[in-house]
């Protein structure tokens, strides 16, 4: 019989103090299930053996220098929506500069995991995916208070989360139809205006419900979207009015035309500050009566400063998030990746990864009462 056979065999003797019944074998080690159980004794040297095994195994792997881990590797970064919107062109971006700054050059390739909002990826990165430092997520900000907000389906802490580095502090909008007649969210107090979202736990569906929980506004939210490409095309269709959660970024980019145009026409900004992109649209903060108000928007729209956050999960080991964090910000002042970002028109203003956790930390401090009324301010009906 094999060594790690009778190794678990003794171990389900040693914890159960009786013979294991076939459950336990095949729980344990299926290769034994159904085989009688004799005991084996290991002597004292096969044990020492079985031991400095297992501890040189884990040491070699932890010692393994980083060149000789990356080469020839993969590293996949997640993005939580379908191809074409804002998450996913800048993980693209990211993708074309990133390995070059990582020890042994490994390839970096975008992976596509929409899905309840982008929630199912970053549950799959911080539950299923490998933590060895090949598995890397640009986070959708509306991930970031989901659970403080207790919201569904939610299997991760945000605070959890090793932080590698912020490309952009961007600022969000919510775009209506040129066709549709709404010219500012102020419009919505006297008709009804429908957005589209992906999810009912998205930013997309949070903007637009807690504006019509704080402030009155008369809006509907339809979900299905994948992503803000296809929510756009929608909106050019006519078949909804409206979609939030787009970024600056895309704004500058591939809706810039339709923006001059007027074919789409931002009608409210989120961020702290207002973008020259979005012309006159109203800032949400500007629109709050009290502190009250300021604190809340504050804590669930500030972090949207932290707009292309990178990370990964909590068990990866602390020198290969050194590595990543380090090749991150060589990446993000490389002169290549901003000569990029020119041709691309996307405005790069990196935070290390450091400055990324702390930021998170920051913004997520906040008091059980403000976390509860922003909870019912953002609950679906």
């Amino acid at each position: 019989m094999k060594l790690h056979a009778i190794v678990a065999r003794n171990f389900v003797l040693r914890e159960t103090k009786n013979a294991p019944d076939s459950r336990q074998l095949k729980y344990i080690l299926p290769e034994l299930s159904g085989q009688e159980y004799k005991p084996v004794k290991l002597t004292s040297t096969a044990a020492a053996i079985i031991v400095f095994g297992s501890a040189v195994a884990s040491a070699t792997a932890q010692a393994q220098d980083p060149a000789s881990f990356y080469k020839g590797r993969t590293i996949s970064i997640l993005v939580g929506f379908s191809a074409g919107g804002g998450a996913d062109l800048w993980a693209r971006f990211m993708a074309r500069h990133y390995g070059k700054h990582i020890p042994g050059e490994p390839s970096v390739v975008v992976q596509n995991m929409p899905g309840a909002g982008g929630f199912s990826a970053i549950n799959h990165l911080y539950n299923t995916a490998p933590k060895d430092g090949t598995q890397v997520m640009l986070i959708s900000t509306s991930a970031f208070t989901a659970p403080q907000l207790e919201q569904p389906n939610v299997r991760w802490s945000t605070l959890k989360l090793q932080w590698l580095g912020n490309l952009t502090q961007d600022t969000s909008s919510c775009v209506a139809s040129g066709k549709s007649g709404f010219n500012s969210i102020a419009d919505a107090k006297t008709r009804q205006i429908i957005f589209g979202s992906d999810g009912n736990d998205d930013s997309a569906s949070h903007h637009p419900r807690f504006m019509s929980k704080l402030f009155g506004f008369n809006t509907k939210v339809i979900a299905g979207y994948k992503g803000t490409g296809e929510a756009l095309l929608a909106v050019d269709r006519g078949e909804i009015d409206a979609r939030c959660s787009v970024w600056a970024s895309l704004a500058l980019t591939s809706r810039k035309a339709d923006i001059e145009s007027g074919k789409i026409v931002p009608i409210m900004q989120v961020g702290s500050k207002p973008h020259p992109i979005f012309g006159k649209a109203p800032l949400m903060r500007d629109l709050a009566r009290n502190d009250e108000e300021r604190q809340i928007i504050d804590f669930l729209f500030g972090t949207i400063d932290i707009s292309r956050p990178f990370a990964v999960a909590p068990d990866v080991p602390a020198e290969r998030i050194a590595v990543l964090r380090e090749a991150f910000w060589k990446a993000a002042n490389s002169p290549e990746l901003k000569a990029d970002a020119e041709r691309a028109q996307f405005e790069i203003e990196p935070m290390t990864g450091e400055q990324t956790q702390a930021a998170m930390q920051k913004a997520l401090t906040v008091t059980n009462a403000v976390a509860e009324r922003s909870k019912a301010l953002l609950a679906s009906e």
